[in-house]
């Protein structure tokens, strides 16, 4: 997709831009996940679909131990960077699995006891490390900045369904959501703007601009079904 070489030199002659861009979206994104964690332990139930929370263990984990590259083969401050942010991210995650298995089994599988239900959670997060590493073997994406963006699509589509199977927005809040839709705009606007041309590929550009209009529905709509529901 890129040459990472290429990809550097540019990170290198846009540092300010870019620090600040992704500086803005890794704020968002901490806020939009520790609200997601907040309002799951308030409301008694998972706030992350299942999938997202499979898919960014898998990519995230695929980064973080290939610690040998970002610190010794590539050495390179923003891949030192961005290693320690994927770092934080997959922190949260393992506090989204333990949510998943606290409140997900009575919504998910009732009729599985505690240990089934956590085996099966084990084993659906395994294959997806496996689809994903396989996934990963097919694209150029030697610095994992290309493939963000297929994760945050996921969101804005698997969100939206929990939404629309429960019928109900309890677990997710508009601030998540906000700040998810925020993030899309400051990840996107800064890799289309100073990474490679392939970062303005329509592709690529079609992808943000899906995720975004999932954000703005996904804000007014669990805006309002929460006020409607009662749940502040």
């Amino acid at each position: 997709m890129y040459e990472a070489a290429d990809l550097l030199n540019r990170i290198d002659h846009h540092t300010a831009p870019i620090l600040i861009g992704f500086g803005i979206a890794m704020l968002l994104q901490t806020v939009w996940l520790v609200d997601a964690l907040r309002i799951a332990g308030s409301e008694q139930r998972f706030s992350i679909p299942i999938f997202c929370t499979f898919l960014w263990f898998a990519h995230d984990l695929g980064a973080v131990i290939r610690f040998d590259d970002w610190f010794n083969v590539y050495d390179h401050w923003f891949m030192k960077l961005f290693w320690l942010g994927l770092l934080s991210a997959l922190l949260l995650e393992l506090v989204f699995f333990a949510q998943i298995l606290k409140y997900g089994r009575g919504e998910l599988l009732p009729s599985a006891s505690p240990v089934r239900f956590a085996v099966l959670v084990f084993v659906g997060a395994l294959g997806t490390v496996i689809a994903w590493e396989y996934l990963r073997s097919l694209i150029g994406d030697p610095l994992y900045l290309a493939s963000p963006a297929p994760t945050m699509v996921a969101y804005g589509t698997f969100g939206a369904a929990l939404y629309i199977r429960r019928g109900s927005a309890i677990a997710q809040t508009s601030l998540m959501w906000g700040c998810f839709t925020a993030m899309t705009v400051a990840w996107w606007g800064t890799s289309a703007a100073f990474f490679t041309d392939n970062f303005r590929a329509w592709q690529h550009l079609a992808m943000g601009v899906f995720a975004f209009g999932c954000g703005v529905a996904m804000t007014a709509v669990i805006a309002r079904a929460r006020r409607r529901e009662g749940l502040g």
